[in-house]
């Protein structure tokens, strides 16, 4: 009679409710990893088979918390849990902006409006392989590049070199070795944004390989010192973040974010600013800023024409 009773009142429970995520109203640089923080507050480091991102306070996004934010969806589904986002009837500026960088095709399966597409400032939000990185470069973001900035694609090779470090870095320490991008055009502010994250161990837990008891933060400041590789193969030595630091910060004056674990740290002309303990980021998340004004016209050659 007893195991009845117990069957009956297991009946009557009502399902656990889906836990809901607030993103918050901007979805940038010291926000994004207090995101990620929060489900796991919320889920007690067991993820539930559905959790709700809801998108009705978010009115200020960048190209880091596109990334970012697609990020945590392919890592939350390979790891069990089904994302949802939600009340994204709204039609704010920034709902849009994730609307036109194909956000929700690739997340809800469809785009929340029919005229959604690719504005002419951006190259929508995409997964690449590694291996289609280099033919992706060479035919569609340099090119776009060069048409946006009215330069020779000679003049952008810098930018090349960014992405390729990139994902060469990737692609020695993600499995799988993908990466999502998204990158944005701001003629006003005379800057190029190129945003890359993955979802691997994450940098401090590749650089413990070499260097062990490394703070996130200590372990984000050895990774970008030059020659420091947190692999064996000498191949690989001296490539990789700190060559995006002199190409991005020292020659072009720009400006590099690193995300990874419980840090971030900013890399700037002026110096580095550290953040420790902010929250959490799965893998590793990149933001370059680039600028444009700085750029040298370099003439094409024939094999450049080539492309």
């Amino acid at each position: 009679m007893k195991s009845i009773q117990t069957r009956l009142a297991l009946q009557k429970m009502p399902a656990p409710a889906t836990p809901i995520i607030r993103i918050p109203y901007r979805l940038c640089d010291y926000t994004l990893p207090k995101v990620l923080a929060e489900v796991l507050s919320q889920c007690g480091g067991n993820l539930p088979p559905t959790l709700d991102f809801d998108m009705s306070s978010l009115s200020f996004i960048e190209p880091a918390g596109v990334t970012f934010l697609s990020n945590i969806g392919y890592w939350l589904v390979s790891r069990g849990c089904n994302p949802r986002f939600i009340n994204i009837d709204n039609r704010n500026q920034s709902i849009i902006y994730l609307d036109d960088s194909l956000f929700f095709e690739q997340h809800c399966g469809s785009r929340l409006r029919v005229e959604a597409c690719p504005r002419r400032t951006t190259q929508p939000l995409q997964r690449i392989d590694h291996d289609r990185i280099h033919s992706w470069l060479r035919m569609e973001l340099i090119p776009w590049l060069s048409s946006c900035l009215g330069m020779t694609q000679s003049s952008l090779s810098m930018f090349q070199v960014c992405i390729s470090e990139l994902f060469n870095n990737i692609n020695d320490h993600s499995i799988p070795n993908t990466g999502s991008i998204f990158v944005q055009h701001y003629p006003n502010k005379n800057e190029i944004r190129i945003a890359v994250a993955d979802f691997g161990p994450g940098i401090p837990s590749t650089v413990a390989r070499r260097a062990p008891n490394l703070t996130d933060v200590q372990a984000i400041l050895k990774a970008v010192e030059p020659g420091f590789s947190s692999l064996s193969s000498p191949r690989n030595r001296g490539a990789g973040l700190d060559i995006l630091l002199e190409t991005a910060v020292r020659r072009n004056g720009g400006r590099v974010t690193i995300f990874s674990q419980s840090s971030y740290v900013v890399f700037s002309q002026q110096g580095c600013h550290v953040h420790g303990g902010v929250g959490f980021c799965p893998g590793t998340t990149i933001d370059i800023c680039l600028r444009t004004d700085t750029i040298e016209q370099i003439e094409d050659g024939p094999e450049d024409l080539e492309w």
